[in-house]
């Protein structure tokens, strides 16, 4: 629970036939432009500035706005989790140059390619349903609910 009240934001899933997606929508008053600007700002703004943006609109808009808010919180999840995989991506990848410097960067950069290509499809996905007034449930092993 947060001062707010509930610490989920208001959204409803969309369920169409058997395909489930992760699209809900945005049960709240209409969201303003601001307030869409800012959701999508902390998508596209987590790509460039990891957790920096999230985090300052998360702070400076979190009471204000239930929509910007849970966009907030989801991106600075996101981040986190990035940033916890890549700290440990780098353990691992001192540990591999035990063997050799060439092991550790043929098994390690791959890696954190994809990665980095997943997290900014899935923050694209987002910014997108943030357009729309909507809200896009991104997976838990990519978002692990840290902030709320």
């Amino acid at each position: 629970m947060t001062a707010m009240g509930s610490s989920y934001p208001p959204y409803h899933r969309h369920e169409y036939g058997h395909e489930h997606r992760h699209d809900v929508t945005w049960h709240g008053p209409p969201p303003s432009w601001g307030e869409v600007l800012f959701g999508v700002s902390c998508y596209l703004g987590a790509i460039v500035t990891g957790p920096v943006l999230p985090l300052l609109v998360f702070l400076a808009r979190r009471r204000y706005s239930e929509f910007v808010r849970g966009h907030a919180a989801q991106a600075l999840n996101v981040t986190l989790t990035t940033l916890l995989y890549a700290v440990s991506g780098t353990i691992v990848g001192a540990l591999l140059t035990f063997d050799s410097r060439g092991t550790a960067l043929a098994v390690m950069l791959p890696i954190a390619a994809v990665v980095g290509v997943i997290v900014v499809v899935y923050l694209v996905l987002a910014a997108a349903a943030a357009v729309r007034g909507e809200y896009r449930e991104l997976p838990a092993w990519i978002c692990a609910r840290l902030v709320c």
